[in-house]
């Protein structure tokens, strides 16, 4: 430049020919802004690439403990159906045995209904071990609080079930066969023996208490927890009100009357009843089922030249209180479920399914945030609930009817196995997997009931201490006063979630 003024880059000069000295820090402040930028900008990176690496491990984990659940419950469900096939055609046998002449097979028969009577333990107690293989073959980990409960089950098995006595001096928990205590408990134990990854969600424990009790619904501790005050408008209308003390509780019911016949885990809703055969068959109708089965051919001599339709035996049946019509899915009520199409009438039943929780830690490289001292990668946990139950049918000839139709006889019908709603299985707000529920249950309620006390590592315990002060209520009462009319009840469908959500999947 012919005026002297520098070029972009270069060094401007005094007029002594010396360089500027202001130049120098204004480059050395330029060079510094700029490795500021890029801390900055390598910085969002880093956690941008951080965000992408858990997002994936997430997902990841949310799809593995997904087919987890899946296969578990389908596991458990096919295990449930070859039970219920195998004690159908051992019905078929028994029949057969009791139509040998001159006299019936009675040490045939007698086998026979004993080992009906196992299996309607074992046979479950296998689907438990097989969904604990199906689980862990879908990388899931031995969870040992799961682990540890159902081993101190075990050991209440042998102490409590098989050594209890009522004031007759009989077992209060009857056996079902001579010696199944234990033999139920040792196979608890070798299934525990390696672990438990996949839990139980609908188990029915013989010690449980009946139900009925506001304090049995973990629905009211999240709504306790979460001020859901339109919870008690539609389930408890007038307890924010009349409440006052842990005395005003209702006493804890007592056990319910059970039948020992069925395991407590993945129950195949069956019973034992002693009758004679023409009560439940015409003869006719009883060869059509044996010729159903392929059995005909063993039938040496005509069952109405023996006296298999007048013997008084014992033939194992469906409990109809278990096996009954699939309401929760028919779109009937205030609460629609959102079932596509029609059930056809031969699969319009309920009993014998599996309900199954998985959960696996997802550990992430971002740190959780303000509530952690040390700024250290965290984990979250991810769930999945799933369920599954046998389907089939008999053939009369002419239609497909129910396995279960009148009168009820066990036969071999099952085909399949199929995933289904979880909110549509039965007694699927046990939760039974859910360790810490469970235990507040058994260990918590009933010193609160006698003294109030609470355990402070409990979030239900904690939720009952918020339930416990005047002030806490009168919220709700208040609140209810201007805003009841809002309240609206849940639809259906849905994960789930706090305060018993429908878990649609």
């Amino acid at each position: 430049m012919l005026d002297g003024s520098s070029l972009p880059g270069q060094a401007t000069m005094g007029s002594d020919g010396s360089a500027n000295p202001n130049v120098a820090p204004v480059c050395r402040r330029q060079a510094g802004q700029a490795i500021i930028f890029l801390l900055l900008a390598f910085t969002v990176l880093a956690f941008f690439l951080m965000f992408q690496v858990d997002l994936h491990r997430i997902i990841q984990r949310k799809n593995q403990v997904q087919n987890a659940g899946d296969a578990a419950a389908l596991a458990t469900a096919r295990w449930q159906a070859s039970s219920l096939n195998l004690i159908g055609e051992l019905n078929l046998l028994h029949v057969l045995a009791l139509a040998v002449l001159p006299e019936p097979d009675t040490a045939a028969v007698d086998a026979i209904t004993n080992m009906q009577a196992r299996l309607s333990f074992t046979g479950p107690l296998a689907a438990f071990y097989a969904a604990q293989v199906a689980a862990k073959n879908n990388h899931i980990y031995v969870d040992p609080d799961l682990t540890s409960y159902y081993q101190g089950h075990a050991a209440t098995i042998r102490h409590q079930y098989a050594a209890l006595l009522n004031a007759d001096g009989d077992q209060y928990f009857p056996e079902p066969w001579s010696g199944a205590w234990q033999e139920y408990a040792d196979i608890l134990d070798v299934i525990c023996a390696d672990g438990l990854a996949a839990g139980p969600d609908n188990a029915r424990f013989f010690s449980d208490p009946g139900g009925g009790h506001v304090l049995f619904r973990k629905d009211f501790y999240y709504a306790v927890t979460g001020m859901n005050w339109c919870w008690f408008h539609f389930n408890q209308k007038g307890l924010l009100e009349s409440y006052h003390s842990y005395h005003d509780w209702p006493p804890i019911p007592n056990l319910d009357e059970r039948d020992y016949t069925n395991s407590e885990i993945f129950s195949l809703g069956l019973h034992p009843l002693t009758e004679r055969m023409a009560r439940l068959y015409q003869t006719s109708e009883l060869v059509d089922r044996i010729e159903a089965a392929n059995l005909l051919d063993q039938l040496v001599n005509p069952i109405d030249t023996t006296n298999v339709t007048d013997s008084v035996e014992t033939w194992y049946m469906y409990n109809q209180g278990h096996w009954a019509e699939w309401e929760d899915i028919k779109a009937t009520g205030e609460i629609v479920f959102p079932a596509a199409g029609e059930i056809r009438p031969e699969y319009d039943y309920v009993g014998a399914d599996a309900v199954l929780r998985v959960s696996a830690p997802v550990d992430r490289i971002m740190p959780e945030g303000g509530r952690r001292q040390n700024r250290t990668p965290s984990s979250s946990v991810a769930n999945w609930t799933a369920a599954s139950k046998p389907f089939g049918f008999l053939d009369d000839g002419t239609a497909r009817i129910r396995p279960n139709a009148p009168p009820g006889l066990v036969l071999p019908a099952f085909h399949s196995v199929r995933l289904i709603p979880a909110d549509t299985a039965s007694n699927s707000d046990a939760f039974s997997s859910d360790i810490e529920w469970v235990i507040h249950l058994k260990a918590h309620l009933r010193p609160y009931m006698d003294l109030g006390t609470t355990e402070p590592n409990c979030r239900y315990c904690n939720a009952l201490v918020m339930w416990e002060p005047q002030p806490f209520r009168q919220i709700g009462i208040d609140w209810l006063k201007e805003n009841s009319s809002k309240c609206r009840l849940p639809s259906g469908g849905g994960g789930g979630g706090g305060g018993g959500g429908r878990r649609g999947h």
